[in-house]
């Protein structure tokens, strides 16, 4: 062990190192760690140095790994996921709850968990949940976590059908009643085309003169809610608030880029049988919620969304 610390400048170097071999971007690995992109870039540059070889190769639109550094990423995952497991034995020996980790986008936390996490708890009392944050786009590998929600094209994602992927133009309720003087704004995700939300905005006959951009899908919705103007509303996030009326279809339809959500469950291993039952319970709870819009928008056709490679 010893040996092991005059090789490494500091163990946060490797935190910070798994951080940008996952993503294989600076900026996503700062958004994860709470520091700037360029704290990041000093602190791998520093362990380059250090080792003495090249882990990244950096370009855009992000950083490649070199041989070596996916032979330090892949070594780096094992570790951590091992210590991961006994930090977890320790934690249920202490709490005598289960932990269940689950790997899920930060807007899918934030307005379609947490506001039935009551609900979770009652139906799951003994299970203590736990989170991998995804800020960007959810795919990729699922890193040893017990549950991991993906959306890919079909045959290449894997695991079991959620629904498909599908967003509705959605605004707080009463803000195009009358719309506003300067037409509604049009709240979009950074680095994302909106094109064809705007043109579904003008197809109504609405002007878009103002927009917001924001790089987190989450404040996206937030924006929403608060009655600053229309969103792309992707139906398994915002289906809650639909359901609650906090957010209504700004246009009646949807559209559909052709992905699927599914869900992969760890099925082997200590506690199987409660990861298994927590991933139904959330496939269970999301294609509730789509049914009750089903009923609530017949127009908008989602009762669709439950039928696995059916078309656009």
């Amino acid at each position: 062990m010893n040996g092991l610390r005059r090789k490494l400048p500091s163990a946060n170097a490797l935190f910070v190192f798994e951080a940008a071999a996952r993503h294989e971007n600076f900026t996503r690995a700062a958004e994860e760690l709470n520091v700037t992109q360029p704290a990041v870039s000093r602190a791998l540059a520093g362990l380059e140095e250090h080792l003495g070889a090249q882990l990244f190769l950096r370009g855009k639109p992000g950083a490649r790994l070199t041989e070596s550094g996916r032979m330090l990423k892949t070594a780096v995952e094992s570790a951590f996921l091992q210590i991961d497991r006994v930090l977890h034995q320790i934690e249920e020996r202490r709490t005598g709850k289960v932990q269940v980790t689950l790997s899920v986008s930060t807007a899918f936390t934030t307005h379609w968990l947490m506001p039935r996490i009551s609900r979770f708890q009652a139906r799951f009392p003994d299970v203590d949940l736990r989170f991998q944050l995804i800020a960007g786009q959810v795919m990729g590998p699922t890193n040893g976590v017990d549950i991991a929600m993906r959306y890919g094209v079909v045959p290449d994602t894997a695991g079991r059908f959620v629904m498909r992927e599908s967003y509705v133009p959605v605004c707080a309720p009463g803000y195009l009643s009358p719309p506003p003087k300067d037409g509604p704004a049009l709240i979009r995700l950074e680095g994302e085309a909106s094109d064809e939300l705007a043109d579904l905005m003008v197809g109504m006959g609405l002007r878009r003169e103002a927009q917001l951009g924001f790089s987190d899908y989450s404040v996206v919705i937030q924006a929403a809610l608060l009655g600053q103007g229309i969103a792309a509303g992707w139906m398994n996030i915002v289906s809650h608030w639909m359901n609650e009326e906090q957010l209504v279809p700004a246009v009646n339809k949807q559209v559909c880029p052709g992905r699927e959500c599914r869900i992969l469950a760890r099925t082997t291993g200590d506690h199987a049988d409660v990861v298994q039952d927590v991933s139904t319970w959330l496939v269970s709870e999301i294609q509730s919620d789509l049914m009750a819009i089903a009923t609530r928008y017949p127009a908008l056709g989602v009762d669709a969304l439950l039928e696995p490679g059916a078309g656009k």
